[in-house]
């Protein structure tokens, strides 16, 4: 129903053309009305306040009907849809046939990442396809006593025990509508096995696994082929035990491409780059800045110049050939001088007499020289632990015991008595781990007189001494040593004769010695 109605018709008495013109005006704008919409609100859909359009349309590709569009919206996604253009339409005419390559055998490729203990995998594939299965890159053995078994029907690949977790699982497809034949031999061994039969001609590509690893072909490898005896002749003998696999495919059907060919022969897989074996490229073809980093090579090279007379503005690296001698010598520029790269050229004539010499810059710094060789500095090997030489060092880095100084310091042991003395033995100091010598004794007392001896561990040794307030000091004409190095020794001396002895000091001079 038309939602714009002409409210007072026949009205217009005042001329019957205006009437008509108003109810004209009226049917076309009704006619305009759609989906109980009028005019206004459908432009409204279509365009902005500011005239913008804004209308819903939409186009996509249909895998079966080609370019499509649709104006509106919509509650599914597949009504309203109306062609634009066909799918062959869309391709147009066909290219030009440059070449034809085999079609590709193994597809699918799919790589699982097991879980723990994960047996079965999904993978689409039907009962005519043959599958290669690898964990973690090993090719496996389908069959219940083997590695795997397959369902086309639940397109399953089920592993008769479970994989670890983290193992890749990587199955393929062999395209069975582009081969004459797919041949696949599991061979395991009973036995020492070094020969295994496989029926093949001399241009048929094989791929032989031992335990799902690949082996490699050739006397120096894994195993030779012979075509003429249908045989797999491993190298080394295979234990029992071992799973020998051999796989052949043979590809019949071709694909027609166009353009540039990237088929493996002509191209790099991992790169996609043309094979330079394939370029014709003729020489001078290729600039300087189309190969890397020859502009900066030959900028930071080293210039030669074959002249009788030194080159201007070298730069450091600079070569001369200098031909204004014979023969001509190659120099060199060091930013400052230019050097020559055979300073052998210029050494001094030489003679008998020059045995044992060295080339040296003479004093004026004009030329080279021979001069002895000045051993003034130098120590003999003869003087090593030699008297009046030099020391040797054990095997520490350290001067042997033997030839250190028999006397390492002096010190002196010191005692004071205080009070009265009387007649007996009197302990100055213990020592131990050490070597001494006592090689002198001062005594003196406040007043009275005694006789003094030194003791050692209680036991007198040497001379006696008579100590008076005027005092005594003596080198002892007998030295007296003391070894304390495995057991210590209590150093005393000894009082006799002691008349109103009154503060007894005595001091003994000692040197230390080397053990």
């Amino acid at each position: 129903m038309a939602r714009l109605r002409q409210q007072n018709s026949q009205n217009y008495v005042a001329s019957q053309n205006i009437n008509a013109e108003f109810e004209n005006v009226i049917r076309y704008l009704n006619s305009a009305e759609l989906g109980d919409k009028t005019l206004g609100e459908l432009l409204s859909t279509l365009f902005t306040a500011d005239g913008i359009w804004q209308g819903p349309i939409e186009l996509r590709n249909d895998s079966s009907n080609g370019l499509q569009y649709r104006v509106g919206t919509y509650t599914s996604q597949d009504t309203g849809w109306a062609n634009l253009a066909t799918l062959a339409e869309l391709r147009g005419a066909a290219g030009t046939v440059v070449s034809e390559i085999g079609a590709p055998i193994l597809y699918s490729r799919q790589d699982t990442t097991a879980t723990g203990s994960q047996t079965v995998f999904n993978y689409a594939f039907d009962s005519s396809d043959e599958l290669l299965v690898y964990v973690s890159g090993v090719l496996k053995v389908e069959g219940a006593s083997a590695d795997y078994q397959k369902s086309s029907a639940a397109n399953t690949v089920t592993f008769n025990s479970g994989q670890s977790a983290g193992a890749v699982v990587t199955i393929y497809k062999i395209r069975a509508t582009a081969i004459t034949g797919f041949t696949r031999s599991d061979i395991t061994t009973t036995a020492n096995q070094t020969v295994f039969p496989f029926v093949h001609d001399e241009s048929t590509v094989l791929q032989v696994y031992k335990n799902g690893i690949l082996q490699r072909t050739g006397g120096a490898n894994d195993y030779v082929t012979s075509a003429a005896t249908d045989t797999v002749t491993f190298t080394s003998t295979v234990a029992s035990g071992n799973v020998v696999s051999i796989i052949t495919v043979e590809s019949t059907e071709t694909n027609v491409v166009t353009g540039l060919m990237t088929e493996a022969n002509f191209t790099d897989t991992a790169t996609g780059k043309i094979l330079y074996s394939n370029l014709q490229i003729a020489d001078g073809d290729i600039t300087q800045a189309k190969v890397a980093g020859l502009v900066a090579h030959v900028a930071t090279a080293a210039k030669l110049t074959v002249s009788s007379s030194t080159p201007s503005t070298p730069a450091s690296g600079d070569l001369w050939m200098d031909t204004s001698g014979t023969p001509n010598r190659l120099k060199f520029y060091t930013g400052t001088a230019w050097l020559e790269t055979a300073p052998e050229s210029s050494l001094p004539t030489f003679a008998a007499a020059n045995a044992g010499q060295f080339v040296k810059v003479n004093a004026t710094g004009t030329a080279l020289a021979y001069a002895d060789i000045d051993y003034t500095a130098v120590v003999p090997v003869t003087q090593k632990g030699a008297a009046n030489g030099v020391a040797t060092l054990d095997s520490t880095g350290r001067l042997p015991a033997a030839q250190l100084p028999t006397v390492l310091a002096s010190d002196s042991i010191y005692l004071k008595s205080a009070g009265s003395n009387s007649n007996g033995n009197v302990p100055i100091k213990r020592i131990y781990r050490q070597k001494i010598q006592i090689d002198a004794i001062s005594l003196q007392c406040a007043s009275g007189t005694g006789v003094v001896q030194i003791t050692v561990n209680g036991v007198a040794v040497g001379s006696t001494h008579s100590v008076t307030s005027s005092g005594l000091e003596v080198v002892l004409s007998t030295p007296q040593e003391i070894d304390s190095t495995s057991s210590s020794k209590l150093i005393g001396f000894d009082i006799t004769n002691a008349s109103s002895l009154n503060t007894l000091e005595i001091t003994l001079a000692i040197s230390i010695l080397s053990s």
